[in-house]
């Protein structure tokens, strides 16, 4: 583990927030995604699709380096399951587009609530004191997090997801 010497205590409890946050988060959302009985794979589908929009199915054999033949099968579940519709481009008829129907936006919207609710508890158990503090600690790391995200080029695990989903096109 690399510790930044100039300020070791800082780093050491950044890790083991963000070790204890990503716990907490991963746990509370793999308990929903089986509790509606839809796998983590399919999550990540439906994220991408809701953040980013349609996409070429190509585009998710890619993205989770799975063939083409299992990326047709997840589909053509989640498709079954009413989460994704498959169009064709009429331009390029070999390449199918995988959209987020009505009831696949609502889940994903459903799981980002559930996510929330751990945070809000503990934001809600703090004293407003704290929370200020907090909120102008957690404002200007997140600044530096971008800028030097941006000066290293270094690219997010998430993707550059926005802050709200693409307005829907329909």
């Amino acid at each position: 583990m690399i510790i930044d010497q100039k300020s070791p205590e800082l780093s050491k409890l950044l890790l083991e927030w963000s070790t204890l946050f990503m716990r907490i988060s991963l746990r509370d959302f793999n308990h929903y995604t089986r509790s509606i009985g839809v796998s983590i794979t399919q999550m990540t589908v439906l994220m991408h699709l809701y953040y980013q929009g349609d996409a070429p199915l190509v585009h998710f054999c890619e993205m989770m380096e799975i063939t083409p033949a299992a990326a047709s099968q997840m589909v053509e579940r989640m498709v079954q399951q009413g989460l994704v519709s498959r169009k064709e481009i009429p331009e390029d008829r070999r390449v199918r587009m995988v959209e987020i129907t009505e009831k696949g936006r609502e889940l994903i919207e459903e799981s980002i609530t559930a996510r929330q609710d751990w945070v809000d508890k503990l934001t809600a158990s703090l004293p407003e004191e704290d929370r200020l503090r907090i909120s102008a600690a957690i404002t200007t790391l997140t600044a530096h997090a971008v800028k030097l995200e941006q000066e290293t080029g270094s690219i997010s695990l998430a993707g550059d997801l926005p802050e709200t989903p693409p307005s829907d096109k329909s």
